[in-house]
């Protein structure tokens, strides 16, 4: 009709064989199996041999379609499969019942009854003027120990700034697509949010790396090299192994390798952007005041006993840590790594950003009781320890990521595309160890002080 216009809001697709000549009309046959028009008939298959003619042909039918413009993309941000997806929410909300349960006993019970019998055996010191042994027995008898600066403790204040930024990013880009900032529509809109974002974030990156070590040494000596350090090793290593990549698969005549235009402009906006914004943040925790800490740190470090038990200890609590946390997010882990790697269209934003937020109360409580647990053995070495066992899912994940690779992937055939599976979730993976390790630093510090500044003694 002259005048109207229409959109297409969506097709479907039908793959059919039919035996045919060129030039036959495909209006009087119909595939096997289809209802056809009336007086069609049935064609048979097209047999596929060697010297056989194949003529390929298509035909359209187009019929008014009630769903308006704005929402075509609805059909694919429907629930696929959503009985799945909540039970995974279900479970992990029982994971955080559950560790609530263990932190509010070890906060509520265990604790105040420790300092309530450390109050009473300091009032008696103060009345008889004997100083009884009990009084630094259990955990708060690290109190000279427990704020000790760890060995390498400047690659672990630049990991949890690092570990930060790429959390409030990734954080960031799950809240805006969530609540409908991204479109589908818009091809690229989520990887490049997350870019801008963490960019933006450099900042956060600066003070975190700066701050923490500053605090650890006591001293701010160093800090503009750090604030760079810190900004720059991320997306310095990030951009060797692209660059490697992309001149592998530059190799094999791909076309899937980024042009040398592209990676430019990235490279030019790092390094006047990121690096200015992590400076700024690194100037601004040099001139914040130092936190207190609420005892002091002796001279000679006390020997931690039962080193080889503690190390299997140690071992234990970071596996366990891990799998607790694997538990709660392997459902949607299978979905978003079909999305990525198989082509299946995934974009339930909603519940990736409520199994993030349980996956960070998860690791959060896991970080507390573990270091509580080890504070009772008579180990100080919390700083490097926490941060471990915060990121130990993502030991999980690249096994999960093998698994994936043998038994879902199986037709991935060739050197180069099995080697850009395993280095990009080599990436992901990484990502995931240092983001949410640092998150459980960060719960592990303020524990620790919070515990030791109520046990205070004067």
């Amino acid at each position: 009709m002259q005048g109207v216009y229409y959109t297409v809001v969506g097709f479907e697709a039908k793959a059919c064989s039919l035996k045919r000549e060129a030039g036959w009309a495909t209006y009087s046959m119909r595939c096997p199996g289809s209802g056809g028009e009336d007086g069609a008939m049935t064609a048979e298959p097209q047999p596929v041999k060697e010297g056989e003619k194949i003529v390929y042909t298509y035909d359209v039918s187009w019929e008014v379609s009630d769903i308006k413009w704005v929402s075509r993309w609805d059909a694919y941000l429907r629930m696929p499969r959503g009985t799945v997806h909540w039970f995974s929410i279900l479970n992990s909300v029982l994971v955080v019942l559950v560790l609530s349960g263990v932190v509010a006993v070890i906060m509520l019970r265990t604790i105040r009854r420790d300092l309530a019998k450390y109050e009473e055996l300091i009032l008696n010191e103060t009345e008889n003027g004997v100083r009884s042994p009990e009084a630094e027995a259990g955990w708060k008898a690290l109190k000279s120990d427990v704020f000790r600066a760890p060995p390498k403790c400047r690659q672990l204040s630049m990991l949890v700034g690092c570990g930060l930024q790429i959390f409030l990013a990734s954080s960031l880009t799950l809240l805006f697509g969530a609540f409908g900032f991204l479109s589908p529509a818009v091809r690229g809109a989520l990887l490049s949010t997350l870019l801008g974002l963490y960019m933006l974030l450099s900042t956060v990156a600066g003070f975190t790396s700066v701050y923490l070590y500053s605090s650890m040494t006591r001293s701010t000596h160093g800090w503009r090299a750090l604030s760079l350090e810190s900004t720059g090793a991320v997306p310095g290593l990030l951009v060797a192994v692209l660059v490697l990549m992309n001149l592998l698969i530059m190799h094999t005549g791909s076309s899937g390798a980024i042009p040398l235009s592209a990676l430019i402009p990235i490279g030019i906006t790092w390094l006047l952007v990121c690096f200015p914004l992590g400076y700024l943040g690194g100037v601004m925790a040099s001139r914040t005041p130092l936190v207190e800490y609420p005892t002091k740190t002796s001279q000679i470090p006390r020997e931690v006993p039962y080193e080889g038990a503690a190390r299997w200890r140690t071992l234990s609590m970071f596996f366990a840590s891990g799998l607790l946390t694997f538990g709660n997010v392997f459902v949607e882990l299978y979905f978003a790594m079909t999305s990525m790697w198989q082509g299946y269209f995934y974009y339930l934003m909603g519940f990736v950003l409520v199994i993030g937020l349980l996956t960070v109360v998860i690791t959060a409580q896991i970080s507390v009781v573990t270091v509580y647990v080890q504070f009772c053995r008579h180990d100080y070495r919390w700083w490097w320890q926490s941060f471990h066992r915060g990121g130990a899912v993502a030991v999980f994940i690249a096994l999960y990521a093998v698994g994936f690779l043998v038994w879902s992937l199986n037709n991935l055939s060739g050197f180069t595309s099995i080697a850009v599976y395993l280095v990009y979730m080599s990436l992901l993976v990484g990502a995931v160890y240092i983001s949410l390790g640092s998150i459980g630093f960060v719960v592990a510090f303020w524990f620790t002080r919070s515990i030791f500044a109520s046990a205070k003694s004067d």
